[in-house]
């Protein structure tokens, strides 16, 4: 049996509409907010809400509103620089997980005298961080309860996970109704996304049965939904369910591992800017087959959960049918299924391989996987 080591210090409200609670949470930390969010969101007027409750509040707030698609630990440091000059007390963090973790980065690092090249070069998180308060504007953020951020090196474009100071989550809001502008492609992409997560994180070497638990219900959650989302696009049930699953993943997370296809997926991510909700739904069904042996019972659940029925199937023919289940998803939503449609060339994958997996959550497969199997992986996907 797996022992268990779980901790999860962070306050947690979902619900339709909690983020009107935003100004309560707020009072116990401080009256000088930095909010990090990406421009998009004005589209939405989801930064616009955000505001008009803050000033109901009567808290003071500047707007880092430049975290653009594929930002880079730049843009940890100009916010760095505002959260200084303004003496923020808190951190809020809204939008997507790229911005949740670049604002996560400035509450690590405002407070000590470094820049953020110097974490990613190896300095330890030290000090009392900024409180941080995450807003996911999408249903999956696997670093939303972790003390772990998520940034791509601006020096050379490798992506980089590394550690925070402990608690330095304070709060998080998951509320569905922000997810409701979001398209019904990239709504599907993000749910698998979170499949890849829960699935990784499910048949991970460092799972136990609690973690399990949450990891089940989301995948069966998203098989639930992702027939829905291109069909309803605004139904809100399928948002409500997306959130929940994301939830459920982010809370598994806390206690188990993502593994080699979002390390793939990351390293792909910070190389050739590639979106990485993308890259994991072409990578998931490589995955399950690269782990069909050593996980064939944990896949044979997994199909179930998917709406197959393998009542009078063996592990290893339940664990196909879970592989080729996703694969009609993939097909059914219209996304893409090869590498090679986003214009990436092997020939660079060599580098790829090596960059994911120098990741710590390489570390807890199933199996044993070097750099070559990872090579032999991608052209699988290509």
């Amino acid at each position: 049996m797996t022992d268990i080591s779980f901790t999860v210090p962070t306050e947690i409200k979902f619900g339709l509409d909690v983020v009107n609670r935003i100004g309560s949470i707020l009072s116990g930390y401080g009256e000088r907010v930095l909010l990090v969010t990406e421009a998009i969101l004005y589209e939405g007027k989801t930064i616009d809400r955000v505001q008009g409750l803050l000033e109901k509040k009567g808290i003071q707030y500047i707007v880092f509103d430049e975290v653009v698609p594929n930002a880079s630990s730049t843009a940890v440091d100009e916010g760095v620089k505002l959260a200084r000059g303004a003496h923020a007390d808190v951190i809020i963090g809204l939008g997507g997980v790229r911005t949740l973790s670049i604002a996560k980065s400035i509450a690590m690092v405002s407070p000590s005298t470094n820049d953020m090249d110097d974490f990613l070069s190896g300095i330890q998180a030290y000090g009392d961080p900024i409180p941080f308060l995450g807003i996911p504007t999408t249903c999956r953020d696997p670093f939303l309860l972790l003390d772990e951020y998520l940034v791509t090196d601006s020096r050379d474009r490798t992506a980089r996970i590394g550690k925070t100071q402990k608690g330095i989550v304070k709060s998080v809001i998951v509320d569905p109704k922000l997810a409701i502008t979001l398209p019904a492609k990239f709504t599907a992409t993000t749910l698998m996304d979170t499949l890849l997560s829960a699935v990784e994180g499910f048949i991970s070497s460092k799972a136990n049965f609690l973690s399990d638990s949450l990891f089940i219900r989301s995948i069966e959650l998203i098989g639930k939904t992702l027939p829905h989302v291109a069909e309803k696009p605004d139904d809100l049930r399928v948002r409500i369910n997306a959130s929940m699953a994301g939830l459920l993943t982010s809370l598994g997370l806390t206690m188990s591992k993502q593994g080699l296809g979002t390390a793939l997926s990351y390293a792909i991510n910070g190389r050739f800017m590639v979106p990485k909700s993308w890259v994991s739904s072409i990578m998931l069904p490589h995955v399950m087959e690269a782990h069909s042996v050593p996980s064939s019972e944990k896949l044979a659940v997994i199909a179930g959960l998917l709406g197959e029925n393998v009542t009078d199937m063996d592990p290893a023919e339940a664990a196909g049918t879970a592989i080729e289940a996703v694969r009609r998803i993939l097909g059914s939503l219209g996304l893409p299924s090869r590498l090679r449609d986003f214009d990436l060339e092997l020939d660079d994958m060599v580098d790829i391989a090596g960059m994911a997996r120098s990741f710590d959550m390489m570390n807890y497969l199933p199996r044993a996987i070097s750099t070559e199997d990872l090579y032999e992986l991608i052209k699988s996907a290509f």
